[in-house]
């Protein structure tokens, strides 16, 4: 094998595999100009860039303009220092395609030959440029979320001191004034409390914030029931009904209830001590109302007066009036207001039951007494011992039973049907009748000595239409009773169904008003009262259109009045009876007692 030629040697130094991976074009100096020649095999891109010989030596000066300010550069590595290396960085140059690369020059020594890189580096300059791009796209980024932060920072620390501000004013406000208010968060807990609402639940702030409000209010379970549907709804609203709190100084409470102009979630409940209100309204309608009885007429209030005082005593008491004025309400009155309230109030409608079984009713019978009588009975009186029995409509007790009433009245005692031995009952009696018992005991249809015995005390009350004054007061309470029966909310009347009601006559007083309010509540169609929803005979009778039996019924004799009604009910008895509000069984008696026919 020949030996190798000097330039074949030096060739053998620098491997062209790994010049050809690296793509470099390597070029010698030679001697001291800008003349160099190429050692191996040029990379590819070198033929499409430069038209040189790859066996002739190559002026690299004139390959490009940036070629020879680098070779200015090069000549101290080259000729003074062997160790330095010259980088030119990346350049551009255009091929002969014109297409533009990208390359970089690098001058140093090796084995005392001055050597020239040449490598482009597109792919790794288009790397470098994207990284470059990258790190100036993240520095854009960062500065622009600095100035965003700096931004919302700033924001953020005028809103809190906007809303610091804001607090320490309603602070300030709510202290001012003297208000009692809750905040709460989304959760129920409370977040602030004014020191009013603090004195009010008597608790200090350290017990109150953070804990849910429902344990936080001194309520009742059916108050707190009603706050929690007003908190939970998304509607301002102020209460309709007072909330009692309990404590050392009780005190009856409106509340209202806002969202947090910053925060739906969250509630300001503002409260209002309404205790002086609420005293006051009990005053009124202590003065407006007694126990079930509704009014504040003069005449109703001397009526409260009478009960008061013959609550007092133990007196058989007479109540008077037209059917439908409440003549049970006063006996209960009386019976509630007395020593004997915890004890039995017994009513019987003397009216309602037939001459047989009146007796029986009253005083009780023994088993075998009469047919049908298979055990021992107690009587009214017995079953009110102690207490009080209310007889309604006595006028209609048959002579028989009235003398028996008298025994009971004067000794205390009564006797059972098919018993020789009385018994002793403590009961007070208060009777009711609706027509006039002096002419009873004129006609002989009722004794005059226990008429004296049950009229020891007497209380006549006023029919409706001469107490027009407490109408208004009447249907308001008589539509709470309605409302709460049947469901319905009605909250208002109409003044043109007031003036229907006030100029109507009422011969069924009060119960008939009653009626008319539950006829009314059940065909309204909104929550307003208007005249239609009444009754028609609201609208056809007027108090200037009242026959004559209605209004001088009071004053007419007994006879005339009996045979009047006939006549206005074209003779039929029950609306007659209707007419005179009595039962028709007492109709026909007094028909007999006047010798009337009572054919119909």
């Amino acid at each position: 094998m020949a030996p190798p030629s000097s330039s074949d040697s030096s060739s053998d130094h620098l491997p062209e595999a790994l010049l050809k991976t690296l793509g470099l074009a390597v070029l010698e100096r030679v001697g001291t100009g800008d003349t160099f020649r190429l050692i191996g095999n040029p990379p590819l891109w070198w033929a499409t860039t430069f038209k040189t010989s790859p066996e002739s030596p190559i002026a690299v000066g004139p390959l490009a303009p940036f070629l020879q300010h680098f070779l200015d550069e090069s000549e101290t590595a080259w000729r003074d220092n062997h160790d330095r290396v010259v980088r030119s960085g990346p350049w551009s140059h255009r091929d002969l395609t014109s297409i533009l690369h990208q390359f970089e020059a690098t001058a140093l020594t090796a084995s005392h030959r001055a050597l020239l890189l040449i490598e482009r580096i597109d792919e790794r300059f288009d790397s470098i440029q994207q990284l470059l791009q990258q790190a100036r796209d993240q520095r854009l980024h960062h500065i622009d979320q600095v100035k965003t932060h700096e931004r919302t920072q700033t924001s953020l620390t005028g809103s809190l001191a906007i809303a610091t501000q804001e607090r320490d004013d309603l602070l300030a406000l709510l202290q001012h004034l003297d208000l009692a208010a809750i905040v709460t968060n989304q959760e129920g807990r409370v977040t602030f409390a004014s020191p009013r609402c603090l004195a009010w639940i008597e608790c200090p702030s350290t017990t109150v914030i953070g804990q849910p409000w429902e344990q936080s209010l001194p309520i009742d379970s059916a108050d707190r029931k009603q706050l929690r549907q007003a908190w939970k709804a998304a509607v301002p609203q102020r209460s309709r009904h007072s909330i009692r709190f309990a404590g050392t100084t009780p005190r009856w409470i409106d509340y209202e209830i806002h969202e947090d102009p910053q925060s739906s979630e969250r509630r300001i409940i503002l409260l209002h001590d309404r205790t002086e209100v609420h005293h006051l309204r009990q005053q009124l309608n202590h003065q407006m109302q007694f126990h079930d009885l509704v009014g504040r007429s003069p005449a109703m209030l001397q009526i409260y007066q009478l009960v008061r005082d013959v609550a007092r005593v133990d007196s058989t008491v007479l109540i008077e009036g037209e059917t439908g004025t409440g003549k049970e309400l006063i006996a209960r009155a009386i019976h509630y207001s007395s020593p004997r309230k915890d004890r039995p109030f017994i009513a019987a409608n003397c009216a309602g039951l037939t001459d047989s079984l009146l007796g029986s009713q009253l005083f009780g019978h023994k088993r075998g007494a009469f047919t049908g009588a298979i055990d021992d009975h107690h009587g009214l009186f017995e079953s009110a011992d102690g207490g009080t029995l209310f007889l309604d409509e006595i006028g209609d007790i048959p002579t028989s039973v009235q003398t028996s009433l008298l025994r009971v009245l004067q000794e205390k005692e009564i006797t059972r049907l098919g018993e020789t031995h009385p018994r002793k009952v403590n009961v007070r009696i208060l009777a009711a009748t609706h027509h006039n018992l002096n002419e009873d005991v004129i006609r002989g249809t009722f004794r005059a000595d226990l008429l004296y015995r049950i009229r020891v005390a007497r209380i006549h009350l006023p029919p409706l239409r001469d107490r027009r004054d407490d109408i208004p007061l009447l249907v308001q309470a008589l539509l709470g009773q309605v409302c709460a029966t049947t469901g319905k909310a009605i909250t208002d009347l109409h003044p043109d169904g007031l003036r229907l009601l006030m100029t109507y006559a009422w011969p069924g007083n009060v119960r008939e008003l009653k009626s008319a309010v539950e006829f009314a509540v059940i065909s309204a169609r909104t929550a307003c009262l208007m005249p239609s929803d009444f009754p028609e005979e609201l609208h056809r009778t007027r108090r200037d259109d009242l026959p004559p039996a209605s209004q001088e019924s009071q004053h007419a004799e007994p006879k005339a009045q009996l045979l009047q009604a006939l006549q206005q009910a074209q003779g039929n008895r029950t609306e007659a009876a209707k007419i005179l509000g009595i039962s028709r069984a007492t109709l026909y008696r007094r028909l007999l007692a006047h010798h009337i026919d009572v054919a119909e």
